[in-house]
């Protein structure tokens, strides 16, 4: 599991275009080149301060879901799945400094993602409400620790909102009571065995697909990062159950911001296990 680095969470916005933009020049690792054709961008709170926003680039080398261009942890399990190339930077609104450069690739030596910034170079040919388009480039190859790069993209990519979220109403199947029944309280069980850093239980309260990311060389690095992101004084507010598998939804604290969350569990050997979660954030 490659695990990205950007922090920067959804701040929810009116409806923009949903396809992705282009993308077209090569990121080069350890002499491999890779095309990247595809581009997005999306409006994040500024990881420094929410109150503001920036704007978050992503450039790969194939299609990308919204859902994991607007979440941090569906892009984790997306990229686990599709072992993405890729750069994610980070540009401020007010003076269009880059504050972040992430790359993300299999192609790197004992690792598949670091984060930097410094010396790339952003041209911006445009932005604007709807769209930004430019070309980021290093003018000669850089290295980190084992790894060798340099890349250069041009790109053109609409802002796109997230995905929406059902609210309780829409879920599928029998509804749950505020708590979330059965798979609430394993819910919330999770919550702090993670936050306890209790890599035991945690592996016992994840599904056998997620509990397999524990094994990656990465996680071990990033696990008290994870902690710290994890949302504060979590409340799960109801959800649905059907079959096996059951959504909930959930609430908690970001700071002085209130993050929204919908979770699938689902019901392994008689015990509900958590599946997947994607936390998003507005500022207040």
């Amino acid at each position: 599991m490659r695990i990205a680095l950007s922090l920067s969470l959804l701040v929810a916005l009116p409806a923009l275009a949903a396809g992705p933009g282009t993308a077209s020049g090569t990121l080069t690792i350890n002499g491999k080149a890779v095309k990247l054709t595809h581009a997005y961008a999306a409006r994040k709170a500024d990881p420094f301060d929410k109150t503001k926003q920036v704007s978050y680039i992503l450039l790969a080398d194939q299609e990308v879901p919204l859902a994991a261009v607007h979440d941090m942890s569906e892009m984790m399990m997306y990229d686990n799945a599709h072992h993405l190339n890729a750069l994610e930077l980070t540009v401020t609104d007010a003076d269009k400094q880059v504050i972040s450069v992430s790359i993300t690739s299999p192609n790197l030596t004992g690792m598949g993602h670091f984060s930097g910034v410094g010396k790339q170079k952003l041209d911006l040919t445009s932005i604007d409400a709807t769209h930004v388009a430019g070309r980021i480039y290093l003018e000669k190859p850089d290295d980190f620790f084992k790894n060798t790069y340099i890349y250069d993209v041009k790109f053109d990519a609409p802002f796109s909102a997230a995905p929406k979220e059902p609210g309780a109403e829409a879920l599928k199947g029998t509804q749950l009571p505020a708590g979330g029944g059965d798979p609430g309280k394993a819910y919330m069980a999770y919550t702090k065995v993670l936050a306890a850093g209790d890599m035991k239980a945690l592996r016992k309260a994840l599904t056998a697909d997620r509990a397999k990311s524990l094994d990656d060389p990465d996680f071990k690095e990033m696990f008290p990062f994870i902690q710290k992101m994890q949302a504060k004084n979590i409340k799960v507010t109801g959800g649905a159950v059907d079959g096996d598998t059951a959504t909930l939804l959930a609430t908690g604290k970001d700071g002085d911001a209130t993050s929204n969350a919908t979770i699938t569990m689902v019901r392994e050997s008689g015990a509900w296990k958590v599946s997947k979660e994607s936390w998003k954030t507005k500022s207040e």
